[in-house]
């Protein structure tokens, strides 16, 4: 073995969450692993999440439990014993944005709101808040009807990846250019180069394959078909000096929430609303000016009390990859794709990266290669994390 050949029992392509986990979760279990980054860890589709570990209720809007909000009504609970330092991994010490997220409805469908709320379907999983608990934002019953705390938390993206990937940094490395992929019978062979410059060689006797989008040139490598996989995009909006935190869907009268807002903070202090719903939906294919008069006209319709004078916008559009479903529309939970020993794989939503992991633990063999001494990777850079989009936004 030359010093730029490795022998692994898996390959990890791809920094995001799903990712990072994964690779806790092999290295606990005994597994040599080592993960590649083409670009910054969570650059993409992590980054460009929210951080609320959705406990499925968004999706059984119309009062039907369905397979999306099952996949997702453990998520909570999982994520929250991993941070006490009680799952794996242990991520205790990662900041936490919010320890709850909310539903607020306007005034004209708080009985309806009432309604969903009330029934058994949602018992036990949201909590009625009295009006002297809403946050400062929503203080105004003029045009709020009702707000619930549901058993979601909110997590500060750019630290969770810190906290991931610290204990595992040693076997985390940056790629430049293309990753070439060919079976070796016994072994998939990656060749790539390092940020460096160097060309290495990767002997895996499993690959996982976690890089979003990048999964489609796997695909292609691989003899599977581009067209395992989908992208459904978004247009996310931002607003720079936002009136104050918050972190909350609108209800109304569609099953989707009409806006979800988590709030964050900029290097400089900035506070940020980053919003997504149904208006980030409706967004794709608009021009920035259509879509941020539309982001504009929203706020003051949803929340009229509220200053947005001395606020900045800014558009951010994303293209989310996953497993394809026949209808095209979002797949009800991870997706993992098999051709002989590399597995194509998506989360579908962040909250969703521990199932992925236990999707590919449950298929692995037993761990095969040693334990590789980390100074095998000597000279081989390792990535930075990604900033979030609001670092580099343009404001308008």
């Amino acid at each position: 073995m030359t010093a730029a050949t490795l022998r692994v029992d898996v390959a990890i392509l791809g920094g995001g969450i799903a990712g990072l986990w994964l690779l806790a979760r092999l290295r606990r279990a005994g597994y040599s692993a080592l993960l590649l980054e083409r670009h910054a860890l969570g650059a993409g589709q992590t980054l460009a999440s929210q951080g609320i570990i959705h406990g499925g209720l968004k999706y059984a809007l119309d009062m039907k439990l369905n397979s999306a909000s099952d996949a997702l009504a453990d998520m909570p609970r999982r994520w929250r014993a991993c941070l006490a330092g009680n799952g794996e991994p242990d991520l205790r010490g990662t900041a936490i944005a919010s320890e709850r997220h909310l539903f607020w409805s306007r005034r004209t469908l708080a009985s309806r709101v009432a309604g969903f709320f009330g029934s058994k379907l949602v018992r036990g999983r949201a909590q009625a808040l009295e009006s002297s608990e809403w946050p400062a934002v929503l203080q105004d019953p003029a045009h709020v009807g009702a707000v619930y705390a549901l058993d979601e938390i909110v997590l500060d993206v750019p630290d969770l990846l810190r906290a991931l990937a610290r204990p595992h940094h040693e076997f985390i490395r940056k790629t430049e250019g293309e990753v070439r992929i060919s079976d070796a019978g016994d072994e998939v062979v990656i060749s790539v180069s390092d940020a460096g410059g160097q060309d290495r060689q990767i002997r895996a006797a499993h690959l996982v394959a976690t890089a979003g989008s990048g999964n489609e040139a796997v695909l292609a490598q691989c003899g599977l078909p581009v067209g395992a996989a989908q992208r459904r995009p978004l247009q996310m909006a931002m607003i720079a000096h936002a009136p104050g935190p918050l972190w909350a869907h609108c209800f109304d009268v569609s099953d989707k929430p009409r806006v979800t807002i988590t709030t964050h903070r900029r290097k400089d202090g900035t506070l940020v609303w980053y919003v997504g719903g149904q208006i980030a939906e409706n967004g794709v294919g608009q021009n920035t000016d259509t879509f941020l008069a539309a982001v504009r006209a929203e706020m003051a319709e949803l929340l009229p009390a509220l200053d947005f004078s001395r606020s900045q916008f800014a558009a951010f559009p994303v293209d989310r990859a996953e497993g394809a479903t026949e209808s095209g529309a979002k797949p009800d939970g991870p997706v993992l794709r098999q051709a002989g020993r590399v597995w194509i794989a998506w989360p579908t939503k962040l909250a969703l990266a521990p199932q992925l992991a236990d999707l590919v633990l449950m298929r692995l063999p037993p761990p095969a290669n040693p334990a590789f001494d980390p100074a095998a990777l000597a000279g081989w850079p390792a990535p930075d994390i990604a900033d979030p989009p609001w670092e580099a936004a343009t404001w308008r």
